[in-house]
């Protein structure tokens, strides 16, 4: 990750769970950056962190229902 080198994950919101994997939303305590956190239950110890754009974070903020779960599935078929 570009920002930091040893990004701090803060919860903001749990999004969900879609294509096998549950998401989190966060703030990075270092600079401040949204995160988008994802893991599977499958591996757990494999956990993901990408950084996102201010106006990223507020999509997902904003989001709900089956337009969040499009996002996710979005973001999971581009990354």
């Amino acid at each position: 990750m570009k920002c930091c080198d040893d990004p701090k994950f803060k919860l903001i919101e749990e999004l969900g769970h879609t294509e096998g994997v549950d998401w989190d939303l966060g703030r990075c305590l270092s600079c401040g950056s949204y995160l988008l956190q994802q893991w599977s239950e499958y591996r757990p110890l494999n956990v993901f962190l990408d950084k996102l754009t201010e106006e990223e974070g507020a999509q997902f903020l904003r989001s709900e229902g089956r337009a969040r779960r499009q996002l996710l599935r979005n973001w999971y078929n581009d990354h």
